[in-house]
């Protein structure tokens, strides 16, 4: 086998590349800005730039500048006395209206300004109101979250003195308590991670510096992974959301440490028949770095594939986290081996591991290996009749597009969402919002067309109540009832363009209410203002925003998953030379995902009670299993072809097994362990996607890499090198 060329060949080769390392991280630490100066919470970077919802967005700041910014609903309830509720409200809205108001509340609507504004603010029962207020501003900037925190104050203040339950919501509500949330999943996600990270290489090793000495390595790719990625969203306008550092600093540390078990493990081994550890670690890499090159590799065209996606979130963070293991991959491939080599035989101390005993293939894993090797068709049949069972939940699954649900219920906006809905019909909360732009001078031309317009919508199934310049609160009226009742405000100031306000029936993130949007739409499509092009009508509001994310991710599915695993499958094909065996790698890596994503639907709805799973969740699982999922196959077939070389097919295949079986199982709890750390954090849609990998990742090193892949590999023999040719030497 050709000899692998490495930074660790010398002393000093090992000296001057650990050093060059850290003059890179150095160097482009320098220049970058942080990561969290670069990511934003605002969802319509996130969403294709024609998406019908992004227009609408641009229409409202064009022509709607007064209500322009981000709203806070804050909510008034009392059960007891609605009087103490209203001049709560009173009170709270005098103080809107004073001089220490923070500058950045650009509107107030409030009930206790006029009746009109009762007949929308106030639940039904009296129980309950609601105070309008626009926060004007870039969410991610201080001023904004100060705006919402005082805003809680002062109506925390005037209801506990008035024994008034409140609460801020709305989307100024939601993006202010998951900012609060995502400050602290930086640090706290590293940390952990870290933590455990140290205490499995402890236990694994029992060595002191077999557990720094890696973790540091791969603690400085994350500095140089998360430096790269916040310089290229600098430059390139990349939008980031706050997942990034989390999801980053997990899979650099569960990737990378996997990378140093598998150099350790043949670095062990190598020891024991060659003393001289730089001939030792030269022929550890020149086995291990092909299978730790074509791991990331199957990663990174996964992760890169995503840069094609219409989807913001996959779209910009699919490229960070493909180059974030790429350089994990540098690091594993020159850092990592330098520093291990520079330790020789004392990386293993105190414990005397370089020994016959660690080259010995016995224990379970070897029983498993010859188990595999004698009754391979029978360990296949079992294995995925267990796979199809798993996979099974998946046809139960309860989407959603709530991202409120995924809150813990401490959150302020969590609750002021609820106090909402128990006393307003649903669609109240977040009502959708339908522009007309007239072609002509004046859009009061149109005002016949624009309630035709409107009572066909509020007829439409699903639809409570459409307001808009012909019917301010709800109910057609004659054009100076209107006037009296505040049309004006349904009216941009030039003239040119007018807003209905539609309250749907059901929940706005609901199935129901994203289907409900598509019947607006082709409603709108079909009216006589588009039909005779006196006008254009975008659909916009947070319900389309939702159905537009969905129809993105929809269209990202469709081609992302078969081009994905042609992407994988040419990957190992070029590594391992052959089409048979890369052929049932990718059916093994797939239905591992189909189990897993059986399994997390039934545990998320049925054991921990889940309204639902988050949408994207389903393509994050899909990415990050198939590509994961594809490592350890590769680790073990790269070993089932060396020992077959020597011992044939059915014997080759049992003592790879046994070989690998403890350093994949390793690898695997810690890779597993490390995605389980996004399930210590307090968001539903981040503990899912954790959980889920975290499954998938131990399905993989417990039944797919043990048993259905050297299953199928003794099963079909050397038909799995076709068309290389045979494998198997003299034996």
């Amino acid at each position: 086998m050709t000899k692998y060329l490495f930074s660790s060949s010398t002393t000093r080769g090992a000296i001057v590349g650990i050093v060059g390392w850290f003059l890179l991280i150095g160097l482009v630490s320098s220049v970058a800005p942080s990561l969290s100066d670069v990511t934003t919470n605002e969802q319509d970077e996130f969403l294709p730039a024609g998406a019908e919802s992004v227009e609408a967005m641009k229409i409202r700041a064009e022509k709607f500048p007064a209500s322009e910014g981000v709203p806070a609903l804050v909510v008034f309830s009392s059960v007891d006395s609605a009087s103490k509720r209203s001049s709560a409200v009173a009170e709270f809205t005098s103080t809107l209206l004073g001089s220490d108001a923070p500058e950045s509340i650009s509107s107030i609507l409030s009930p206790s300004e006029s009746s009109v504004a009762q007949a929308t603010l106030v639940s039904s029962d009296g129980s309950t109101s609601m105070v309008i207020v626009t926060i004007s501003g870039v969410p991610s900037e201080p001023e904004f979250g100060e705006a919402v925190n005082w805003l809680s104050e002062k109506a925390s203040e005037f209801g506990a003195t008035l024994d008034v339950e409140t609460a801020v919501t709305g989307p100024a509500g939601i993006i202010n308590d998951a900012v609060k949330v995502f400050q602290s999943i930086d640090l706290r996600v590293t940390l952990i991670t870290v933590v455990l990270v140290l205490v499995l290489l402890l236990v694994i090793y029992r060595s002191l510096a077999l557990a720094i000495v890696p973790l540091l390595v791969i603690g400085t790719a994350l500095i140089l992974a998360q430096s790269v990625a916040a310089l290229l969203s600098q430059q390139f306008d990349l939008p980031l959301n706050g997942q990034v550092t989390a999801i980053m600093s997990v899979l650099v540390f569960g990737a990378g440490t996997d990378y140093a078990l598998f150099i350790v493990s043949r670095y062990r081994e190598e020891l024991v028949h060659n003393p001289d550890k730089w001939s030792a670690m030269r022929v550890t890499m020149s086995n291990v770095g092909p299978s730790i090159a074509g791991s990331a590799g199957t990663t990174i065209v996964a992760m890169f594939a995503l840069t094609f996606a219409s989807f913001g979130s996959f779209r910009s963070l699919g490229p960070m986290l493909a180059i974030a293991i790429f350089i994990v991959l540098l690091a594993g491939l020159f850092a990592m081996p330098a520093a291990i080599a520079l330790m020789g035989k004392w990386a293993f101390w105190p414990r005397p591991l370089i020994q016959q005993s660690s080259v010995r293939t016995t224990g379970i894993w070897d029983r498993v290996g010859r188990l595999v090797a004698r009754r391979p068709r029978i360990v296949f049949s079992i294995t995925m009749l267990g796979i199809v069972i798993a996979t099974l939940p998946s046809w139960t699954i309860i989407p959603s597009f709530n991202f409120i649900d995924g809150f813990p219920d401490s959150a302020e906006s969590k609750q002021g969402y609820g106090l909402l809905a128990e006393a307003f019909p649903p669609g109240q909360l977040a009502p959708t919002e339908i522009f007309i732009e007239s072609q002509n001078a004046s859009v009061a031309d149109s005002l016949e067309s624009i309630e035709s317009l409107a009572a066909s919508i509020a007829s439409t199934d699903g639809v409570l109540r459409v307001s808009g310049p012909t019917r301010p609160i709800g109910v057609p009226v004659d054009p100076e009832t209107a006037a009296m009742q505040g049309a004006i405000r349904y009216i941009s100031a030039d003239g040119s363009t007018a807003r209905l306000e539609v309250i749907l029936d059901d929940d706005p993130y609901s199935s129901e209410s994203l289907s409900n949007i598509v019947d607006v739409r082709e409603l709108t499509e079909s009216s006589e203002l588009v039909r005779s092009g006196a006008g254009r009508v975008l659909v916009g509001g947070e319900t389309a925003v939702q159905a537009d994310t969905k129809a993105s991710i929809d269209a990202d599915i469709r081609w992302l998953a078969p081009v994905s695993i042609v992407a994988i499958f040419a990957v190992l094909v070029f590594l391992l030379r052959s089409i048979v065996a890369p052929l049932y790698l990718v059916f093994s890596v797939v239905v591992s995902f189909g189990a897993t994503f059986g399994l997390s639907i039934f545990i998320f709805q049925q054991v921990f009670g889940h309204s639902g799973v988050a949408y994207s969740n389903g393509v994050w699982m899909f990415i990050f299993l198939v590509a994961l999922g594809a490592d350890y196959n590769i680790f073990v077939m790269s070993r089932i072809r060396e020992a077959v070389e020597k011992e044939g097919f059915r014997n080759g295949v049992a003592t790879a097994v046994g070989r690998t079986g403890g350093v994949v199982t390793s690898a695997g709890i810690i890779l597993a362990g490390t995605f389980a750390v996004l399930t210590t954090l307090p968001l539903r849609d981040i503990f899912q996607l954790g959980f889920a990998v975290m499954l998938g990742v131990l399905i993989d090193t417990f039944v797919v890499r043990a048993l259905l892949v050297p299953s199928m590999a003794a099963w079909l023999g050397e038909l799995s090198w076709w068309p290389n040719g045979s494998a198997v030497g003299k034996h």
